[in-house]
């Protein structure tokens, strides 16, 4: 392995699962979970650590286990000269923002305190020894020099202030615009998708290029999502349903197996939304086949929560059993089901949870499956009654009835989409309020009150190696402010705009690499006023059901749809005043101008593209 690079991380990288133990009276790695005792002995013993970020789900994990460790001489090099931990993804999300490197696993040489001396992914048995060799020899011969670059590390952290950026025109039209302009020139007009060869999923340029599509009349734009959710459809099992994971060619072949449940969930909206713009059937089945894999393989039938993921290949308890996921999925449900069913892993983790509540909640009504809706509703009430804490905000997971992890970014703002999501499906004020606490304890624990934005995590006890660092994840910090802008949409409360766009602010003048359709999307949002569509009736009349449930059938990116009982007073929004007759009516409006009554269902589509010739000019002249 020529040239072995070492460095020290300079700013942060863009189930702790069970110890391996004796297997048939043979040695195995003696694997610590990340915590103070690993890092006391390493510290004691002047030992490197080897931290392997791995996840269940991960067929290269696996080989490398089946492979690299269990070799004996890597077995002995390690549980010798070093102090080996094992971090699974899912399980510790904080871990793998600031140490995984490209993909899975990440392995990575640490100082022992934390700090990286070197950084690969899956490695064979030669690779891993001579690795292993190299860096305890350069630690060794360099110890002073490298000890003195990561107490510099660390000092350079403490002394950094991050300069105030200009907030009088940070946030501009224009990027938007940019941002579609990147999206056009890196899509694939041959295979679909955005990127060349290995093909991963992009639901959030797709969700871009069909909103911007949609507001700009811009049918381009359109079809470059539509082309790229018709091309990776190799991706999708055509037996069980669900997609996998990705492909290694640029024509969405060689896919790994593995199935994930944020991608089940992701994909399942870009297909909703495909049939809502298309009334095309097959992005109707598409959707359909994956909701009867996330029902059948990842819902737990106690509860209804949704499972974590399913491996790739079937991996035996008897010595030697392993059948490819290249091999399995080709076969028939018959020929699958001889030989048994890929692991699933049960664990149920509140984000990815939550991720998919909201798919469900959006898709239930374009497919006419009521019973989704309740598994979802079901799901969150469950998960905020049970993981939310008034002071700790949410629980990653419960792990045999405790629950780990408090207040994470990501897990806090997709629960809070899901919740937002839950009040737009079913007018049913105690999900908008549950959102409203939510997002006071992310306050609370996450906001950076002076440079605006949201750190990952909360300062906590647990700040070994490079969870010192504060980290501002770009990602959730886009979500977190098309979160709070939604709140303040659906509440008037002009803290929350506040709150959304000090965090854009902060996102858009930052020197990490932005998330191109995300950030398009968000700014997007940011300055087109959403379409509202009040539905006025009681709640009990078919008509007002039938005109309620066609306003969120109907594709409009952002909008906002609300039923309004007369018997509890005059219908408003706003300073609008709704004029009811007795009649289930709609008005479709912006913040300034509504459309004339709506009586039939038919006729909320029209008013709506009547509607967005209002709201494109506004957007065009800020």
């Amino acid at each position: 392995m020529g040239g072995l690079s070492v460095f020290l991380l300079m700013s942060p990288l863009h189930a702790e699962t069970t110890p391996v133990g004796e297997e048939a009276g043979r040695p195995a790695i003696q694997w610590h979970e990340w915590g103070s005792e690993a890092f006391r002995r390493a510290q004691a013993e002047d030992k490197l650590i080897l931290l392997d970020l791995t996840a269940v789900w991960c067929h290269a994990c696996h080989v490398m286990d089946r492979t690299t460790y269990a070799n004996p001489r890597i077995i002995q090099l390690l549980n010798d000269n070093f102090i080996p931990i094992r971090v699974d993804t899912d399980q510790r999300p904080d871990l793998e923002a600031r140490y995984r490197a490209g993909g899975w696993p990440t392995t990575n040489l640490l100082l022992p305190t934390g700090e990286i001396l070197f950084q690969a992914n899956a490695l064979e048995f030669e690779e891993m020894e001579e690795m292993l060799h190299q860096v305890q020899s350069i630690y060794a011969t360099d110890k002073a020099a490298l000890l003195k670059h990561a107490s510099l590390l660390w000092k350079r952290v403490q002394e950094k202030v991050e300069p105030s950026p200009s907030r009088g025109n940070a946030l501009q039209v224009s990027m938007v615009e940019q941002s579609v302009e990147i999206l056009r020139k890196q899509f694939d007009a041959v295979n679909g998708g955005f990127r060349d060869a290995p093909k991963f999923f992009e639901p959030e340029a797709i969700q871009m290029a069909f909103a911007h599509g949609f507001f700009e009349d811009d049918p381009e734009l359109i079809k470059m999502g539509l082309d790229t959710l018709e091309k990776q459809v190799p991706l999708l099992d055509p037996v069980w349903g669900g997609f996998y994971r990705y492909a290694e060619q640029a024509d969405w072949t060689q896919p790994h197996f593995e199935k994930i449940l944020m991608i089940q969930a992701q994909n399942l909206r870009n297909y909703v939304e495909a049939f809502q713009l298309t009334g095309d059937l097959q992005f109707k089945r598409i959707a359909l086949a994956l909701i009867e894999y996330v029902s059948r393989f990842l819902t737990d039938p106690q509860t209804g929560l949704f499972y974590e993921s399913q491996d790739a290949d079937v991996r035996g308890a008897e010595e030697g059993r392993f059948v490819s996921g290249t091999e399995y999925y080709a076969l028939s449900e018959s020929r699958r089901l001889a030989i048994g069913i890929p692991r699933v892993d049960q664990r149920m983790f509140t984000g990815s949870n939550a991720l998919m509540a909201w798919a469900y909640l959006y898709a239930s009504p374009v497919l006419g499956k009521p019973e989704i809706r309740e598994t979802a509703l079901q799901a969150l009430n469950r998960l905020f009654e049970k993981r939310f804490d008034v002071k700790r905000g949410l629980a990653h997971v419960e792990t045999e009835g405790v629950h780990n992890l408090y207040g994470l970014l990501s897990d806090h703002i997709l629960f809070g989409q899901a919740l937002v999501e839950a009040f737009s499906s079913t007018g049913q004020s105690r999900f908008l309020q549950n959102a409203e606490a939510l997002a006071e304890v992310s306050q609370q624990l996450l906001q950076d009150p002076v440079h605006g934005g949201f750190f990952d995590h909360p300062r906590m006890s647990d700040t070994l190696g490079l969870l010192k660092l504060p980290t501002k994840p770009v990602t959730e910090n886009f979500r977190a402010a098309l979160w709070y802008l939604t709140l303040f949409h659906l509440t008037g409360k002009q803290e929350y705009r506040s709150i959304s766009e000090r965090t854009l602010q902060s996102m858009v003048t930052s020197l990490q690499p932005l998330p191109i359709a995300l950030a398009g999307l968000a700014i997007d949002q940011w300055f087109r006023i959403p379409v509202h569509i009040a539905v006025l009736g009681t709640p009990g009349d078919p008509r007002a059901k039938a005109l309620l449930l066609e306003g969120r059938r109907l594709y409009c990116p952002g909008k906002i749809v609300r039923g309004y009982d007369p018997q509890e007073g005059q219908p408003k929004w706003g300073e609008i005043v709704f004029p009811f007759d007795g009649r289930p009516v709609v008005f479709v409006c912006t913040d300034r101008i509504c459309s004339a009554p709506v009586f039939q269902e038919e006729a909320i589509k029209e008013s709506i593209a009547e509607i967005l010739a209002v709201l494109k000019e506004p957007v065009r002249s800020k």
